[in-house]
């Protein structure tokens, strides 16, 4: 009995023993099991991907293994369906990892070969197929953490302007095309650039091809996500063309980006830059871009009612050339010039007596050019000649029978009648289709003969952006994206005559055109949005910008006496200055001003812009900078909208608020030389309550390491 008694609660503890043990060896291998599949989905790709299939999530790891983005791949399909590697046929070249969701989509990650990839820059290529119409491929990367650039001009409810950084925006799902908007949000401007930069040292190119729809902080989610959406206004032209390519077609939207990162921010915007930027200038083109620097732009705007333009047009000139600080550069005689829109030719009635202004105005030393626009009005001379243009055979295009003639684009269905639109209140206006080569050289011929009818040196260019485009369209020659209607119309032009600036672009327009800073009004808080479009433009590659005219557009008076000399001290930094109201409308106090500004233009700005314009020929960096490009580690001068360096030798730090008299002004590391009052600063560190009076703009000189008085 007691050895029985003894045994039993022995025999208890071995049997808990091995049933602990039992349970122990069940959770090593459970957990063995769960941490070897989650190795198989999270693999590793270029050594610096990591992608997590089940999840679809991609991150992207920096040379110092910290992560620099994050990916959700694919957000519109559902993460319980099963992917399926690619078969061979369908494996892109040089592709890391190919996968398919069965009749939903295809997605691969590859390397390009790109010339930008290098020691310090990795490149990796994404690219998305959908296999149904009702799925779009969609990415969208983190943006929380980041400071994130470039895009370009957002769309706000009177006029475009930009947030510095973009994690300030937000924008709904949206088509990625000047002039593009959702009823009741914010939409994208009238310049465009399919490229974005984060702080952390990270782009994303986009295919020009793809049709393009972005995101940014859509429903406060802080993501900036990339959609290709083909069968959806504007992108989709004709419903009865993209019904036809649904049944033939295997693949119905791509998204195809690049993806890189490099050691910094400068660094990667350094190897994005355009380095072809001279390719094809000819020595008199860069006459054009010198005199653009050098003498300002002056605007005249005349008006509807005026019954004798060409008297205030004499009467403009002569002020201009009253006044001793500057010298003639280029008169823009803007719209309305015709009697209707489309015209080409000066109205009678209003500018009678134009030739002989003309030859006035270009013995005092000025160049002339006008402002032209694509519309033409169904009560101008232009619209019937174009209906009868020849341009080829009839045949069948879409839901539409195309006849042999007529210029204009057309309806995507019936007898191929002009799509009409509308624009500044003008609701019956047609647009030439420039995709066919033969209607681009009509153009080219009838604005060539205008321009030497009347001696003119030059044009600028407005063009259609998508919300002044008809909802369905037609043109001869299928366009991707609209935008590219307008490329068009700019080449067209470029064929017979100087193009000295254009106000709507998806691509830095090929020089000597500059591309103008969108239209801003003459208030305080456009002002405020001015540095920040010029700072986006610039970093989305835009180097060679026309800021509004000082003081802002406004259509009835001239604009506030302060917000005027601010708005020209700011002005007199950027790589044009233009004029609508001249500075003798207002005082002997602000001429007096104006001379002082130009002297520090001449003496200081002009020659560095210069240098730096030829520099960026070559080398595509901007001329106008944000702080960061001085030191890209520096994190106080990441988000500041509100300073900006001309080049890396002079930081300017305008005064943008009514009534003050001082700011807070921020020096990265270095020694900087006070334009004021001439002392010397050093740099890193914040200056606060900086003195800048009404006839004052704070401004610094970067001088070398080391100086001392």
């Amino acid at each position: 009995m007691p050895n029985a008694y003894y045994k039993r609660p022995r025999e208890y503890k071995l049997r808990a023993f091995v049933g602990v043990l039992f349970l122990v060896i069940i959770f090593l291998i459970a957990f063995a099991y769960i941490f070897y599949y989650q190795q198989l989905l999270k693999k590793a790709y270029f050594e610096r991907i990591r992608f997590i299939e089940e999840e679809r999530l991609m991150r992207i790891f920096n040379d110092e293994g910290m992560e620099a983005v994050k990916g959700h791949m694919g957000d519109t399909y559902g993460k319980t369906d099963r992917a399926y590697h690619c078969h061979q046929k369908d494996v892109p070249t040089n592709s890391s990892i190919c996968l398919e969701w069965m009749h939903q989509g295809r997605f691969s990650l590859s390397r390009p070969d790109l010339a930008l990839s290098n020691d310090h820059v990795r490149c990796y290529q994404v690219l998305w197929q959908s296999l149904t119409p009702d799925k779009h491929p969609t990415d969208c990367y983190d943006m929380k953490g980041h400071s994130w650039f470039g895009a370009g001009a957002i769309l706000g409810r009177y006029y475009d302007s930009a947030a510095w950084p973009l994690n300030k925006a937000e924008v709904a799902m949206t088509p990625f095309v000047a002039g593009s908007e959702v009823r009741g949000n914010n939409g994208w401007g009238s310049v465009l650039r399919r490229s974005f930069l984060s702080s952390k040292a990270v782009a994303i190119l986009v295919d020009e091809d793809v049709p393009l729809w972005v995101s940014i902080n859509a429903n406060q989610s802080q993501q900036l996500c990339l959609q290709a959406r083909a069968n959806a206004f504007p992108y989709a032209q004709d419903p009865a063309r993209d019904q036809m390519r649904d049944l033939y077609d295997q693949v119905y939207s791509v998204l195809n980006y690049t993806v890189c990162t490099a050691t910094d921010l400068l660094t990667l915007k350094t190897s994005l830059a355009d380095t072809n930027l001279w390719d094809g200038l000819k020595k008199d083109e860069m006459e054009v871009i010198r005199k653009l620097m050098e003498d300002p732009v002056w605007r005249f705007q005349p008006k509807a009612n005026d019954k004798d333009a060409v008297a205030s047009l004499m009467k403009f000139t002569n002020d201009i050339v009253a006044v001793v600080w500057t010298s003639p550069g280029y008169l823009l005689i803007d719209t309305p010039w015709e009697e209707n829109t489309g015209d080409l030719e000066f109205d009678h009635k209003r500018f009678q007596g134009i030739d002989e202004a003309l030859d006035i105005i270009h013995r005092k030393g000025f160049k002339v050019a006008v402002t032209v626009r694509p519309f033409v009005s169904t009560f101008s001379s232009t619209y019937k000649e174009g209906l009868e243009l020849k341009v080829g055979g009839s045949k069948a295009l879409g839901g539409s029978k195309v006849l042999g003639k007529g210029a204009w684009i057309i309806q995507p269905y019936g007898q191929g009648a002009p799509a009409l639109t509308s624009f500044n209140g003008d609701h019956s206006l047609a647009l030439p289709d420039t995709s066919s080569p033969i209607i681009s050289e009509w153009i080219s011929a009838r604005l060539q003969r205008f321009l030497s009818r009347h001696s003119l040196d030059g044009v600028f260019l407005e063009s259609a952006t998508v919300d002044h485009l008809p909802h369905y369209f037609l043109t001869r020659t299928p366009v991707s994206d609209p935008s590219k209607l307008g490329d068009r119309w700019v080449e067209a032009a470029r064929r017979v005559t100087n193009v000295i600036g254009v106000n709507s672009a998806s691509a830095m327009p090929r020089l000597p055109t500059f591309t103008a800073v969108p239209w801003l009004p003459a208030s305080w808080d456009g002002l405020a949005r001015l540095l920040p479009l010029v700072l986006t433009l610039s970093v989305s590659g835009y180097s060679f910008l026309i800021p509004p005219p000082v003081g802002g557009f406004t259509n009835s008076s001239h604009p506030e006496r302060e917000l005027y000399v601010r708005w020209l001290q700011v002005s007199t930094f950027l790589p044009v200055m233009q004029f609508s109201t001249l500075p003798s409308f207002y005082d002997a106090e602000v001429e007096s001003m104006a001379s002082d500004l130009t002297h520090l233009r001449q003496s200081i700005v002009l020659p560095l812009l210069q240098r730096l314009g030829g520099d960026s020929v070559l080398n595509g960096l901007p001329i106008i900078r944000p702080l960061w490009m001085l030191d890209p580690f520096d994190g106080q001068a990441v988000d500041l909208a509100d300073e900006f360096c001309v080049g890396d030798e002079l930081l300017v730090a305008p005064v943008l608020e009514q009534h003050r008299r001082d700011r807070d002004v921020y020096l990265p590391k270095g020694v900087w030389k006070d334009g004021i009052d001439g002392s010397l600063r050093k740099g890193g560190r914040w200056i606060h309550h900086h003195k800048a009076q009404i006839n004052q703009i704070a401004y610094f000189v970067r001088m070398p390491d080391g100086t001392r008085w």
